[in-house]
């Protein structure tokens, strides 16, 4: 299929300063800085209208955050919305009609915490949170309304509303989850609203069939270490349970369970799920009020479906989704297979093709996000009808392609005879891989996984002059439950084996100069980074831990006394907790397994310390504790041994766009780190 490639990005970048990239990116340096790859994308949000003649962006200004609409059909742009300051940031974008567009902002706070059981599990004086608000607008801005306004219907200040459906046969309502665990149907043009549906204090989001009938409930469990989904037919009065999660949030690889979106029929719905006698997770029709599953729309051996490209109109299936080495979909209706597979054959292999939605009588306007190692993400407009794609504007504009990294895909044999592989980036101008200095970064989770295309540290890694490694190592996920159990109670064994294999991989290929080689890593990468300082000192010259583990057993105890917290307020089970119960399977039991969890834990072996440790750590970090790094720290000072410990005020565990000053600070501390033990390679252009 021929696809013809034109530009509107013209439209965007030339309508004014509203648009105009940074003035930053007019003389790019040799090397990128580090702020290319951390705080908000200078676009993001990016909707289309139903008929296709507008499109929503928000833009990230010196001021904070702006809201505006294109008008294609014009040519204009209109700014909707400002929000004032690096605290405040439009969340989300949406278009109920051509008309009417819905959109949510919100502004971060600190809150003083009670004292009391859960300050045991915390351990902080003060914690972050959003304060949400949802509004209503008319395209040019006019008519502009407040739909959830905590503080003029005095609601909870924490609570976080979000859109449950548009309702799309409804031209005057939507679903929002808001009030106290309440799910509203509000207008959109007066902001009244009714309550159609209470949930319970620990409820998060519904999903609803095509008739608007909350059918699915999604609950947080274990003070948000858990999840718990809950299924009601339609004239049933009770909800069901259908699972609960045995895990932290995030921690279960691939979906066990969640909802997709309305299905053909009343009561029914699109599901992920992970099927018992399963391996992995695939997108199925289910029956809300039997617990059935009707029908299998796909599963894929060896890969967890984590999407699903559903048509909204129609309340079907266009394609399933999930990652492989690359983002992966497979068509479900053959109409649009048709115009896919020529769509992304058209992009290349390099680059990650998504769906965001669509628009036009027919269907016919694709919105697509193409991102990839040397893409931070660009927006295009397709038309089916005309085979016209058409480039809307980056996420980032003034990035100068060639100085970013590549990406390629090594395979590699664990030491007892395993078939893994890994992502292995090479800096910009480098064609040919022989001899460089290789940071070995393994991800978090641990049941996490790496993806194709941008990383934080990787990018930012490769980006200076290093060859980095992401080792897809068991325990993973995104693979199958199989793959993630074989890593239950390795932390520091199995799992540690293997990515100190792909890095002993990468030295017998030739790529990797033996001498100059460190190892970096956040959260579960974090502990094995810990792991390395005295287990893999032959081949690590240096080791950044970053939000790391360093002592399993009082890890555990950290984790246990959570639960006992939630049972104290009425919401968890004690030591036989979600979270507990799951860290147990996972990493072992501080009874029965002591020897084990203190042979593996970095804290307990100060004396094998061999290299050079940097420790990077956020003060209100509460999925890994700061007293993990504080710990390490303690006994490194004990033993007479130098560390830097950098403590980061008011940073959590993640990477988000608001904490950009304390990302720059770990990742310029990290690489001024390794430029000191092993220094980069060679600039671009000198070979």
């Amino acid at each position: 299929m021929r696809v013809l490639i034109s530009t509107l990005a013209a439209v965007l970048i030339g309508v004014g300063a509203l648009l105009a990239p940074p003035a930053s990116a007019q003389n790019q340096p040799a090397r990128l800085p580090i702020d290319t790859f951390i705080g908000y994308d200078t676009v993001r949000g990016v909707e289309i209208s139903p008929s296709g003649r507008y499109i929503a962006f928000i833009r990230r200004e010196s001021f904070g955050d702006a809201l505006a609409i294109l008008d294609r059909t014009t040519r204009t742009v209109t700014p909707i919305q400002g929000a004032l300051g690096d605290t405040m940031q439009i969340d989300f974008v949406d278009f109920k009609s051509d008309d009417r567009l819905i959109y949510g902002y919100s502004y971060r706070v600190e809150v003083s915490q009670q004292r009391g059981s859960a300050d045991r599990t915390r351990r902080l004086d003060n914690a972050f949170i959003r304060i949400s608000h949802v509004m209503a607008a008319n395209v040019d801005g006019s008519n502009s309304i407040m739909l959830y306004d905590p503080r003029d219907q005095n609601l909870p200040r924490w609570f976080s509303p979000s859109i449950v459906s548009l309702l799309p046969e409804d031209p005057e309502h939507v679903l929002l989850r808001a009030g106290r665990f309440q799910l509203w149907k509000v207008n959109v043009a007066t902001a009244e609203h009714t309550v159609i549906e209470e949930g319970s204090s620990s409820t998060i989001t519904w999903l609803v069939d095509r008739n608007g009938l909350p059918v699915l409930r999604q609950d947080v469990t274990a003070g948000g270490r858990g999840f718990a989904w809950f299924r009601r037919g339609p004239g049933q009065t009770e909800w069901t349970e259908v699972v609960r999660f045995i895990g932290a949030s995030g921690a279960n690889s691939g979906p066990t369970f969640q909802g997709v979106g309305p299905a053909l029929e009343p009561g029914q719905v699109f599901v992920l799920a992970r099927r018992d006698g399963q391996d992995t997770s695939g997108l199925y029709v289910y029956d809300t009020a039997t617990g059935a599953y009707l029908e299998t729309v796909h599963s894929e051996p060896g890969f967890d479906v984590s999407n699903a490209i559903r048509d909204p109109a129609n309340n079907t299936i266009l394609a399933a989704c999930w990652w492989g080495y690359r983002w992966t979909c497979e068509p479900k209706d053959d109409v649009f297979a048709r115009y896919w597979f020529g769509l992304v054959d058209a992009m290349g292999e390099d680059l990650n093709v998504q769906l965001l939605s669509r628009a036009g009588e027919e269907g016919n306007l694709w919105l697509l996000r193409t991102a990839g190692p040397q893409d931070l993400g660009t927006y295009y407009l397709y038309d089916i009808n005309t085979r016209q794609l058409s480039r809307l504007i980056s996420a980032r504009p003034g990035v100068n392609a060639e100085l970013l990294p590549t990406q390629m895909v090594v395979p590699y044999t664990a030491s007892d005879g395993m078939d893994l592989w890994g992502y292995l980036w090479l800096p910009p101008g480098v064609d040919s891989a022989a001899n460089l200095p290789l940071i070995v970064v393994p991800h978090g989770g641990p049941e996490g996984r790496d993806v194709w295309g941008f990383d934080p540290f990787a990018s930012t890694f490769a980006s200076q002059g290093y060859a980095v490694f992401q080792p897809n190592f068991r325990g993973g996920g995104g693979f199958g439950r199989a793959f993630v159990e074989a890593g239950h109670r390795q932390w520091g064994q199995r799992m540690q084996q293997d990515v100190a294999d792909g890095a002993r991989h990468l030295i017998a290929a030739g790529i990797a100069d033996p001498n100059r080689i460190c190892i970096a890593g956040w959260s579960y990468g974090g502990y094995v980074a810990f792991t390395a300082s005295f287990e893999n000192t032959d081949l690590f010259r240096c080791s950044m831990a970053g939000a790391g583990v360093s002592d399993l057993p009082a890890m555990l105890r950290w984790v246990r006394l959570g639960d006992d917290s939630e049972v104290l307020s009425g919401g968890g089970s004690g030591s036989q907790g979600i979270a507990y119960r799951y860290w147990v399977n996972a990493i072992g039991d501080p009874n029965s397994d002591r020897d084990m969890l203190e042979r593996y834990s970095a804290a307990r072996n100060i004396d094998r310390i061999r290299i050079p440790l940097l420790i990077i750590h956020g003060e209100e970090d509460q999925t890994v504790p700061f007293e993990q790094s504080e710990i390490m720290a303690r006994g490194l000072r004990r033993a007479g041994i130098e560390v830097n410990l950098i403590r980061l005020d008011g940073m959590d565990h993640y990477f988000t766009p608001d904490q950009e000053d304390h990302w720059r600070t770990a990742l310029g501390e990290s690489l001024a780190f390794f430029n000191r033990h092993i220094g980069p390679g060679v600039a671009p252009g000198s070979q």
